[in-house]
């Protein structure tokens, strides 16, 4: 999670046609007024930033504060922990999972490249996710948030693939290659540390997706170059 560079004041309800500001008695208009949004509900579909229109309001877990954010994503290897894509999104509960999907055909595409596994936490439990990697031929090694349930009792029909791909999930679990995968997926909690601490991306200093993307993709390639001085053979 990426904070914005905009203020949680800029955030604002969204403007209609009819909601131009009127000045004061005076006919000044300030650029900083004071905003009191305390009791008050504020969500992406009722308000909008006004410094970084693209932002959400974004919180990373139960318990946090929300923040208005980008999301930053890094696709990594498992052998020698480098960075071989990089995407920012919008910060949102299902931009992790299609950030990834969109990472690997992009990195299909433009270095032909095809991964047999794919390690992630279990924020990537899902099994409409689960099945897009398993047509792509890349087999999911995700720790399950809870346990599946019977495919036969599912009231959807719709729904019985993705309860069927989660229980191949399951049984996954007790395999080494799962392990493995689990235990080298944490070298990305590397990069994203590497990321904010040393490349300042903690939060953003520029307004616009586009932007931040570039920003993001020169601390990748900076973290690259570092972690190749110490893989480059004596």
């Amino acid at each position: 999670m990426i904070e914005s560079f905009a203020s949680a004041k800029s955030f604002q309800p969204k403007k209609t046609t009819s909601d131009d500001e009127p000045p004061d008695a005076n006919g000044f208009k300030p650029r900083n007024a004071e905003v009191d949004f305390h009791g008050e509900k504020r969500t992406n579909e009722t308000h909008q930033s006004r410094t970084d229109p693209e932002a959400k309001l974004h919180r990373k877990g139960l318990g946090k504060e929300a923040k208005l954010s980008h999301m930053g994503h890094a696709l990594g290897e498992n052998r020698n922990g480098l960075i071989v894509a990089i995407a920012v999104t919008e910060a949102n509960g299902t931009a992790e999972r299609s950030a990834a999907l969109a990472m690997l055909d992009g990195v299909k595409a433009t270095q032909a490249v095809q991964p047999k596994t794919l390690g992630a936490d279990k924020g990537f439990d899902s099994g409409e996710f689960f099945q897009e990697l398993e047509s792509r031929g890349i087999e999911p090694h995700v720790p399950l948030v809870k346990e599946p349930c019977d495919p036969e009792t599912v009231a959807h029909h719709q729904r019985k693939p993705g309860v069927e791909a989660r229980h191949r999930m399951k049984a996954r679990q007790s395999s080494d290659g799962f392990r493995l995968s689990q235990k080298c997926r944490k070298k990305i909690e590397e990069v994203f540390g590497w990321l904010k601490e040393i490349a300042g991306l903690g939060r953003s200093r520029v307004v616009g997706r586009w932007k931040l993307q570039q920003l993001l993709e020169v601390g990748a390639a900076a973290f690259n170059l570092v972690r190749l001085r110490s893989l480059k053979p004596a």
